[in-house]
């Protein structure tokens, strides 16, 4: 239990003030003053102890040792303090889910208590929440449960005496789980509003007079939500009770503003960027009469403050697609088909197209109509005006690609006529255009920025649609980004312009005719690299002032002007990284410009509120979503109320997004507070270095070392002893074996960048003799090392891929540790080899290999000889740039010899090559679907139950999983689509059976809708629909396995979260169906990436370790066998170690017919890139 003392101030400490131990899973705290020593104390609800702890507090902050009250085998859940029997003792209540009752405490005001008494809440109720107030207006105090296995509120209501009357029941929806209490209708009788976890809603009982309720309203926060805690306050200052949830199922909050008539309107969600939300608390913390909430973050580590206020805020963000690989770069804003509602039109560089985005005033939008640019034209900036007088806008965009504008007129209805160009002249790659009236003709003229002649073009228009040829003037630097004022308050536009990497802001003013003289120059910064632009009066004095957006130097740059065009030196502001775009604009309604940046290199929006003198408060932050790199931004009033809200390009998610904002919106952004920091290697291997009998570890570290990290016997490693491999090595794979028979485990490691194989022989007590090295050739890059006895000696050998020189390399073992000069054989291909397959192809026992080529669009499979060397390498096309990227072996026609599968990224989708029994392959039988695309996944399974091997592919950018059936003679006649939902990108998949029917089911890791997809399989081929259980909000699962850890003979799953930076286990129910993500965190830019299991401490229980891919750890989660893991043990792997393989020792192969099926089913190595 940690305690954050204040500041007063709404801060409070970044690490706990005091930590106090509990006795078992303290689930509920309350605190009170229970000893009348006028300091507060503390009892904590004891889950798994059955019983209360209580903490009696000193004046310094500090509390004593726990004491005990046993609750008998009530596993208590949630607690609650008041006088129940008017003596004006403190007592407590509480739910005791494991009795189903509620028992109650009668204090005796010394800090000793009563033992409970207790009043049911009927079978298998299971009460996990407690709430107390006057229902009926007697003046005591009543009860109020929610029991979330009756799926109903219970009210007990009190005699005063601290006994209470039979529980009366009222239905609450499914799973609640919080209640709160408050007069929503202000009638002066007390409401309660309950949280359905499973109904994935809250609902509202309204209060009579006598403690009857009636059921109100229910209101919806979203399907996967899990609404888990609720809050009730005033947040907006309307005299109106508002409710505020926690979401335990997708990172957010919803909050609902009351009307005071026992009504609310629509949920407006928050974003919890640091993890799941258990429970939430109101109250105000900085004293400024404003509610705050703190949050706690289920297995983060962390809690988090929203402080209330007054300020302008926004929504969470809503995207829209811009189909894929468009990588839009630009937006604008307009009324395009004259409804009075604000539509967007957004640039796509990658597609060479713009898309219009039709608003339905509610801050929706329509899908998108798309408008070709022009093939190879890489449009790059767009913008809106009305070109030819008929009060329909247009639209411009500058072409970056074919270097020309293109002008889309507008038709009025939200449709546009083809393009019409004109040149910028021959490699100007124009790069921004803006409009306006240059020449004071009342006809929107053109500027544009054309970065790749150095020059700044002016189309004058001549009000029909048609411009003149342009007009350049040449500028010293690359112009990168143009806006247009009267800088010089001479009635006159002029422009300014801004230049990559020359560090400065240009002006050039205006002339009557719509020509351009004098100019400026304003100097932005060393290193700063100025992107964008943009002009308004932010200190009130009628002059227009300048901020630039500083992308290398990560700030905004405030220009204040003077009335003769000249400026004041540059204010700076901190940004968060990459400032691309700015935009200004009133925000908060308060008639002061504010600044909006789209920081693209810490994928948010910066919102900076103006106090109209010029200066600015420091920039507030909303995510935009992981690896977003949001470029354009642009603001309007989407929903009509009158509050400006705000649109981005996001560049890697193909899309747009839009934030809606919300005037005197209750809370600002949420500060973390970490209850600790917790730091991660590129290789890893596992073996008995010390002879103790456990299993030790030993990691490769690529800053030129090894660490042996020795088993103490209980799961726990002590700190790593180093044995160098030479100076720029960087290690990349590592293996054990005993080479020199001596029935000791020694190490052999790959060394990537010099060139070479490092062995240490062990010495039997957990520590090595020096180094013995090996070279694999000049520039040949070993990337991955294997073991096994290669010439039938009994005597280890091992065999390395090299990426460099795309060969690879074998080593035989001729006796007492040492190694002959290593055969060659070339892979043929310039580009790293991802995977390998192993197996006998040719049925003599010995070893063979297969590897895909993606530089030239084969597979290279070479036959062992028994004698420690393989035969010439036999090549097989998989087609003209396909580019295999995976393989797997296994007998897909049943003739008791091994097939190879391989998946390609450009070709088909996956190809069959039938092996004969001489170990050659027949031309692969390809099999393509024109909805596939990038295969990142592939596992082999019998799918239907007929003896026949099929396969389970994944397309992360098809959204789906394919499934192919074996005839069980190499052909596969069916493939069936499953879809894993719209953005899923898939991504790791496995098989197992998770309902117990003796049938295969598939198991599927989804990126980017964030959750775990589930396909049941029904023995005959085809499965259910998936069902999807949810990862939390950008949480981006990556690698998933699975194994029985509450020992319930049930399949429970493990997914590896690399963004919210922890791993999530779902245990099974039996029926195919799982129980809510349970997390545990990761630390601090962790990167968990992938999972295994096993029991490393050998009590009989399974473990989790996950490699953490950032901070060069080895996190170990040690299982109670119920299912919950009780604590974490973190092995560091050295600075910038980056852990990523794993390898399997291959021995000789004693049944060739069944190697590879085995091998494929056991996952033998997996290559983590």
């Amino acid at each position: 239990m940690n305690i954050f003392l204040g500041n007063g101030d709404g801060s409070f400490p970044k690490n706990p003030t005091t930590s106090i131990t509990c006795s078992s899973l303290p689930y509920s705290i309350a605190v009170g003053d229970f000893n009348n020593d006028s300091w507060l104390d503390i009892a904590v609800a004891n889950h798994n102890h059955n019983n209360i702890g209580f903490f009696f507090g000193y004046d310094n902050g500090t509390f004593t040792i726990e004491k005990i009250y046993s609750t008998g085998a009530s596993r208590p859940l949630a607690l609650s303090v008041h006088d129940f029997n008017d003596d004006e003792q403190l007592d407590i209540a509480v739910a005791n889910d494991g009795t189903n009752n509620i028992g109650v405490l009668l204090g005796y005001g010394n800090g000793t208590f009563a033992n409970q008494l207790t009043f049911s809440t009927g079978f298998d109720s299971r009460p996990h929440a407690i709430v107390v107030a006057d229902f009926n207006s007697d003046n005591r105090l009543d009860i109020a449960v929610a029991n979330a296995g009756t799926n109903n509120i219970g009210v007990f209501l009190g005699n005063g005496n601290g006994t209470f009357s039979n529980q009366t029941t009222y239905p609450a929806g499914s799973n609640p789980v919080s209640l709160a209490v408050g007069d929503f209708n202000k009638d002066g009788r007390m409401d309660i509003v309950v949280s359905n976890s499973n109904g994935h809603n809250v609902r509202i009982l309204l209060g009579n007079d006598n403690g009857v309720f009636t059921s109100q309203a229910i209101y919806a926060t979203g399907f996967g939500s899990y609404p888990s805690s609720v809050a009730v306050r005033d947040f907006n200052k309307d005299d109106r009770l508002d409710i505020i949830v926690a979401h335990s199922g997708n990172n957010k909050l919803s909050f609902f503003v009351g009307h005071g008539d026992g009504t609310f309107e629509k949920q407006r969600l928050y974003s919890i960027a640091i993890g799941v939300s258990q429970m939430i608390v109101a109250d105000d913390l900085n004293n400024d009469t404003w509610t705050d909430i703190v949050i706690a973050v289920d297995n983060a580590f962390n809690i988090a403050v929203f402080l209330g206020g007054p300020d302008k805020n926004f929504t969470n963000l809503t995207t829209y697609s811009t189909g894929g690989h468009a990588y839009t770069m630009s937006v604008a804003v307009g009324d395009f088909n004259n409804d009075a509602r604000l539509d967007i039109v957004e640039a796509n560089y990658r597609r060479d197209d713009i898309g219009v985005f039709l608003g339905d005033g509610d801050g929706n939008f329509a899908m998108k109509i798309e408008y070709s640019t022009g093939s190879g034209s890489q449009p790059c900036f767009v913008t809106a005006g009305d070109f030819n007088n008929d009060t329909r806008l247009d639209i411009v965009v500058a072409n970056y690609g074919t270097n020309n504008i293109g002008i889309f007129f507008g038709k009025g209805d939200g449709n546009f006529f083809n393009q019409t160009v004109y040149s910028t002249g021959s490699g100007s790659k124009p790069y921004s255009v803006a409009i306006d009236d240059f020449n004071n003709d009342t006809r929107q003229d053109i500027v544009v920025a054309n970065y790749g002649t150095n020059s700044v073009g002016i189309f004058l228009g001549k009000g029909n649609g048609t411009f003149s040829n342009q007009t350049t003037y040449t500028i010293d630097g690359y112009p990168i980004f143009v806006t247009v004022g009267d800088l010089n308050k001479d009635d006159r536009l002029d422009i300014v312009i801004v230049n990559d990497y020359d560090d400065n802001v240009r002006i050039w003013f205006g002339n009557d005719d719509g020509t351009f003289s004098m100019k400026i120059t304003c100097r932005a910064g060393l290193g700063s690299r100025p992107y964008s632009v943009a002009v308004g009066d932010f200190n009130g004095d009628t002059q227009l002032d300048i901020v630039v957006a500083n992308y290398g130097t990560n700030n905004l740059g405030v220009f204040l002007g003077n009335d003769d065009g000249t400026f004041l030196n540059q204010t700076t502001y901190p940004t968060d990284r990459g400032p691309w775009s700015v935009v200004v604009g009133d925000l908060n309604n308060d008639t002061y410009l504010d600044l909006i940046v789209a920081n693209n290199g810490d994928n948010n929006i910066g919102v900076l509120l103006g106090y109209g003198d010029g200066t600015f408060l420091i920039q507030t932050t909303y995510s935009t979503g992981w690896d977003s790199q949001p470029h354009g931004v642009a603001i309007g009033d989407f929903n009509n109320d009158n509050r400006l809200d705000v649109t981005v390009a996001l560049y890697y998610y193909f899309s747009i997004g839009i934030f809606l904002g919300y005037y005197k919106s209750p809370f600002t952004v949420p500060v973390v507070y970490s209850s600790g920091l917790i730091p991660t290697p590129l290789a890893l291997a596992v073996a008995d270095f010390d002879n103790d009998n456990q299993s030790d570890i030993i990691a490769a570290n690529n800053d030129g070392n090894v660490a042996i990290y020795l088993n103490t016997a209980n799961g726990s490693f002590p700190s790593s002893t180093l044995y160098s491999t030479g100076y720029f090595t960087a290690l990349s794979s590592v293996a054990v074996g005993d080479f020199n028979n001596d029935s000791q485990f020694d190490v052999v490691v790959a060394n990537h960048d010099s060139d070479n194989i490092v062995f240490f022989l062990g010495l039997g007590n957990g520590s090595f003799g020096s180094a013995m090295s090996y070279t694999t050739g000049f520039k040949s890059g070993p990337c991955s090392v294997a073991v096994g006895d290669f010439n039938s000696d009994n005597r280890l050998d091992f065999v390395n891929v090299n990426n460099r020189d795309s060969t690879i390399a074998l080593f035989l073992h001729y006796g007492f540790g040492a190694f002959m000069n290593k055969e060659i054989y070339s892979t043929a291909s310039d580009k790293p080899s991802r995977s390998v397959g192993f197996g006998d192809f040719n049925r003599d026992t010995i070893v063979d290999i297969v590897v895909p080529n993606p530089s030239n669009s084969t597979i290279t499979v070479l036959l062992g000889n028994g004698k420690g060397a393989f035969l010439n390498p036999t090549i097989y096309s998989t087609g003209f740039g396909s580019v295999p990227i995976a393989v797997a072996v296994g007998d897909f026609n049943n003739d008791t010899r091994l097939d190879i599968v391989a998946a390609t990224k450009n070709g088909f989708n996956i190809g069959i090559f039938l092996g004969n029994i001489d170990g050659t392959f027949q031309k692969p039988i390809p099999y393509t679907d024109k909805d596939v695309f990038d295969v990142t996944g592939l596992d082999v399974g019998d799918f239907n139950n007929d003896a026949r091997l099929d396969i389970v592919i994944t397309s992360f950018s098809g959204y789906c999983i394919w499934v192919y059936f074996g005839n069980g003679d190499g052909i596969f006649l069916t493939s069936i689509k499953h879809s894993t939902g719209y953005y899923s990108w898939p991504w790791g998949v496995v098989v197992s059976d998770f309902n117990n029917d003796a049938r295969l089911d598939i198991a599927v890791a989804n990126k980017w809708n964030y959750s775990v997809g589930i396909f049941l399989g029904s023995g005959d081929g085809s499965f259910s629909n998936q069902s999807t259980y949810s990862t939390g909000e950008n949480s981006l699962p990556i690698g998933l396995t699975f194994g029985d850890f509450n020992n319930d003979n049930r399949m429970d799953i493990v997914v590896a979260n690399y963004n919210s930076e922890n791993i999530g286990v779902f245990l099974n129910n039996g029926d195919g169906t799982f129980m809510e993500q349970a997390t545990y965190m990761t630390g601090n830019q962790s990167g968990p990436y992938w999972v295994a299991v096993g029991d490393f401490n050998k009590d009989a229980q399974l473990d989790i370790a996950v490699v953490l891919s950032l901070s060069d750890n080895l996190a170990i989660y040690f299982g109670d066998g119920n299912g919950t893991f009780n604590h974490r043990t973190i092995f560091g792997t050295g600075p910038t170690t980056y852990p990523w393989y794993t390898v399997k020792k291959i021995r000789r192969i004693r049944n060739p017919s069944t190697f590879g099926k085995s091998f494929s089913t056991l996952k033998g190595f997996m290559l983590i890139p």
